[in-house]
């Protein structure tokens, strides 16, 4: 049955190879170092990745201003959005029960 199963999926030939990374040595002296070939989209995705870090939590210039209206009484939020969003998570249901 396994034997089957390797060679169904060709597992013979993966385990033939003698090594999964590429060894090349410089010269005479005997150091090693290991080689790796990444696609477009890795590549793209570790420089987003990259970027995203550099992005704040919290955005302050927004968070000021709608502090300063909180603090002077000012703020007036669309009642609607925030009915249902209490609506959509839940919250106003287990308060009108």
């Amino acid at each position: 049955m396994i034997g089957r199963i390797s060679g169904q999926y060709n597992l013979d030939a993966l385990n033939n190879k003698k090594s999964r990374r590429s060894v090349s040595y410089n010269g005479n002296t005997g150091t090693e170092s290991d080689n790796a070939k990444f696609s477009s989209f890795g590549t793209l995705l570790a420089k987003a990745g990259a970027e995203m870090k550099n992005i704040p939590d919290i955005r302050e210039d927004i968070t000021a201003k709608f502090k300063s209206q909180v603090e002077n009484g000012t703020y007036n939020p669309p009642l609607n959005k925030v009915a249902g969003a209490l609506l959509s998570a839940g919250i106003l249901d287990a308060i009108l029960e």
